[in-house]
């Protein structure tokens, strides 16, 4: 079975107490939370909670140029 993790670009910059994700970094969709959140890996690998509306509305497709 092959998973294919979507990518996402961040559309507005996401501040919490543990740091900043900034405008323009690609996430990796994780999974869909109970609270409408949506868990993301940044490509540092730590985890973010982010409302999907902050995030592009679909995946990105990434060149490989």
């Amino acid at each position: 079975m092959v998973v294919v993790k979507k990518k996402y670009r961040v559309i507005k910059t996401v501040t919490t107490v543990d740091g900043t994700l900034y405008k323009e970094e690609l996430v990796t969709f994780e999974n869909k939370e109970d609270d409408g959140d949506w868990r993301v890996k940044d490509n540092m690998g730590r985890i973010w909670y982010v409302n999907p509306n902050k995030l592009t509305k679909s995946p990105v497709a990434l060149s490989r140029s």
